[in-house]
């Protein structure tokens, strides 16, 4: 680098902790399997995809409906729904 830095940019400051971070911990082989045992990981999966639908079930105490992983689809109807699969009503 040529000359003077008073700063860096806080986006390139950022970019740069984020990839060092994700370097460490590819080295580490933190990325070469999942941490999360297979029913923890499905719920939160549901819950990040799916948040108003997770919300429903939780306040209508029903169970998650079955929903294809690689997709993300639902594959059910879900109690209470108003016709298609992941249309619920107010809650």
């Amino acid at each position: 680098m040529l000359g003077m830095c008073e700063s860096l940019n806080v986006s390139v400051s950022a970019a740069l902790i984020l990839y060092e971070a994700k370097r460490q911990r590819l080295a580490a082989g933190m990325y070469q399997q999942r941490r999360l045992d297979q029913k923890t990981y499905e719920k939160t999966l549901f819950e990040w995809a799916w948040p108003q639908i997770a919300h429903y079930c939780r306040v209508k105490k029903i169970a998650y409906p079955a929903f294809d992983l690689e997709t993300g689809d639902i594959l059910e109807t879900i109690p209470g729904s108003a016709g298609a699969p992941w249309q619920v009503d107010s809650v």
